[in-house]
């Protein structure tokens, strides 16, 4: 079996937190699979209720100044310094994975086609880098870039949270890859209980559903992001239960 660790950012997001890992424990596969829980806080109140969902679970107590993008860098390099494996999952909490073979999938484009880097969707701004909801790749090559944004004279974001794996690859002549997915492609079809469920949803080759991210998820929880037309956190909570995780 091959193994994998997961650096999972968390802000006082229990629900989140608990939904993408039992996601990921139902649909594990043939891989082992390792959890690495940052909590960006001082809130450890919902520790046990974490670590009770399976055995493989490490929980990091990480309160930081940062907040918004660099919260997330800071964490997900706090994160590296715990992983034991040769690869690594980085994403964000509010994702759930919703297919048996999605990281089937997803290792194959490491393990048979020799890519070095594969990402769930690409950033639709600046360098269209693979975003850091879900990316697949090695800790060494995580560990040999940096995590952080880098902004330039302007102060205009020039690289969001994990970019550098993208840029590095591409000044590098590495092979990369990145899903379809309807964030980049909105003529993407997907079959129900996903076909109006308006989340990031990443396909498989054969325009299966495999992996969803919610999108601004700790603001939502927080109550501090309001836009229409959008899915919500209880939407979020609900949908995932009632359709992937199948709990009331």
């Amino acid at each position: 079996m091959v193994d994998i660790d997961f650096i999972i950012p968390s802000f006082r997001s229990k629900e989140f937190a608990e939904i993408s890992i039992k996601s990921f424990e139902k649909f594990k596969g043939e891989f082992n699979f390792r959890y690495i829980v940052v909590e960006n806080s001082n809130d450890n109140s919902y520790k046990e209720d974490i670590l009770s969902i399976c055995e493989n679970i490490v929980w990091i107590q990480h309160p930081t100044k940062f907040t918004n993008s660099e919260a997330n860098a800071s964490s997900i390099e706090e994160g590296l310094k715990h992983v034991n494996s040769k690869y690594i999952f980085l994403c964000h909490n509010d994702v759930a994975a919703c297919h048996p073979d999605w990281m089937t999938y997803l290792f194959s484009k490491l393990d048979k086609e020799g890519h070095f880097v594969v990402g769930t969707r690409r950033d639709n701004s600046r360098m269209n880098a693979l975003h850091i909801s879900g990316i697949l790749t090695t800790t060494e090559l995580a560990k040999s870039v940096s995590m952080f944004p880098v902004y330039n004279e302007k102060k205009e974001q020039i690289l969001d949270v994990g970019d550098d794996l993208t840029k590095h690859c591409i000044e590098n002549n590495l092979k990369y890859f990145c899903c379809k997915s309807t964030e980049n492609d909105n003529t993407l079809i997907c079959k129900p209980p996903f076909s109006f469920f308006s989340v990031d949803r990443t396909v498989n080759d054969d325009g299966e559903v495999i992996f969803l991210h919610l999108g601004r998820g700790t603001p939502k929880q927080l109550g501090a992001y309001a836009k229409p037309n959008r899915v919500y956190f209880d939407e979020w909570v609900d949908f995932v239960k009632e359709n992937i995780l199948f709990e009331d």
